[in-house]
């Protein structure tokens, strides 16, 4: 179970010290830092992912014609 903590966002909000949860860790270039994110970052980033999903194609097999 991931628990609330106290420290910095890493989302577009950028506040320190405020409540923040941990979303995983952020690679880039062979290097990884943790990534947290508040309780409004999160949100945001929450409805934009849900918008995807509810907006995002049908798979390509849909697409197919039928038997072929």
């Amino acid at each position: 179970m991931r628990e609330w903590v106290v420290g910095d966002c890493w989302l577009g909000c950028e506040r320190r010290g405020v409540r923040v949860i941990w979303l995983g860790p952020v690679q880039w270039d062979g290097q990884h830092a943790p990534f947290y994110a508040c309780a409004s970052c999160l949100a945001r980033l929450m409805a934009q992912a849900r918008t995807y999903w509810l907006n995002r194609r049908p798979s390509v097999a849909a697409h197919c014609s039928p038997g072929g």
